[in-house]
């Protein structure tokens, strides 16, 4: 089996990996030494899982003090086992960029099964305009009260507006129409007609 060394570009580093018949290998100790995780833990880690384990392997490699076996582990699963390393486990600098790496992780599984996400503007405008001229009032009335009981008074008044409900002047001219779909406020001014 043939091997070389050669330069890998990870994210904004630059790792040496070793490329054989069977694949590229890093190593990751050194990974772990710039996280400042414990090295000792991450083998034990390695070897545990059953698909790390797969891939890892041991190599000598040279060093400056002479040839040394060295832990390597197969590329494609060096994403895989940096996602599994805790935030917590790393030395505080480098907490930010574990976790911006296990989103960018988390968004690239995402895409691999999903597709990329585009986001579509909303359409709530032609959807209104639909309503309005398409719906029955009771459907209309029966949004605007739903609106109300989940997001508020003034969102189910302004919805009222926006489906072209029947308007009176005075719903424009009272002041105290901020609270117009607040049943308190009808059966507040419904007792105060009973006690006239």
């Amino acid at each position: 089996m043939t091997a070389k060394i050669i330069t890998v570009k990870f994210r904004a580093d630059t790792l040496f990996a070793v490329e054989r018949d069977d694949g590229i290998y890093v190593a990751p100790k050194p990974i772990c030494e710039t996280l400042g995780i414990e090295w000792r833990k991450q083998r034990e880690r390695i070897n545990r899982d059953q698909i790390l384990s797969e891939g890892s392997t041991i190599m000598v490699l040279p060093s400056p003090g002479g040839p040394q076996e060295t832990t390597m582990l197969r590329i494609d699963l060096v994403n895989g086992w940096l996602f599994g390393i805790s935030e917590n486990a790393v030395k505080p600098e480098s907490r930010e960029a574990v976790l911006l790496y296990k989103r960018e992780c988390y968004r690239a599984l995402f895409e691999r099964f999903y597709g990329k996400e585009e986001r579509k503007p909303a359409q709530t405008a032609p959807v209104l305009a639909d309503l309005r001229s398409e719906e029955p009032v009771t459907i209309r009335r029966s949004l605007v009260t739903e609106c109300r009981q989940t997001f508020g008074h003034q969102s189910a008044r302004e919805l009222w507006f926006k489906l072209g409900m029947p308007i009176v002047p005075s719903m424009m001219q009272d002041p105290r129409q901020t609270q117009l779909f607040s049943y308190t406020a009808v059966k507040k001014d419904d007792e105060d007609r009973g006690a006239a």
